[in-house]
């Protein structure tokens, strides 16, 4: 029987996390403004805890979504944040 160490799960970051390392990396670079990390970091958390949310609904009722269902649940709340004003098309 193959058994899982305990150093190989407290080495897994969230999608969400490593995110927003790689955004605080690109401002620590000057590719993207500290304004605009806010901006998307804000989004990014929105953005998460919705599909967190789906997750755990879609769970209950025993579907799941496919890699094209969940790309375009992304788009559509992209979307929103854009129409809320969080972010811009750009």
């Amino acid at each position: 029987m193959t058994s899982i160490s305990a150093a190989s799960s407290s080495s897994f970051q969230s999608p969400l996390l490593q995110l927003q390392k790689e955004l605080q990396s690109e401002v620590s670079s000057g590719k993207i403004s500290s304004t605009d990390a806010t901006a998307l970091s804000s989004a990014l958390t929105d953005i998460d805890s919705s599909l967190q949310s789906s997750s755990g609904s879609s769970s209950s009722s025993g579907t799941q979504s496919g890699p094209g269902d969940l790309k375009s649940k992304i788009d559509d709340l992209i979307a929103s944040e854009v129409s809320s004003g969080k972010l811009t098309s750009d």
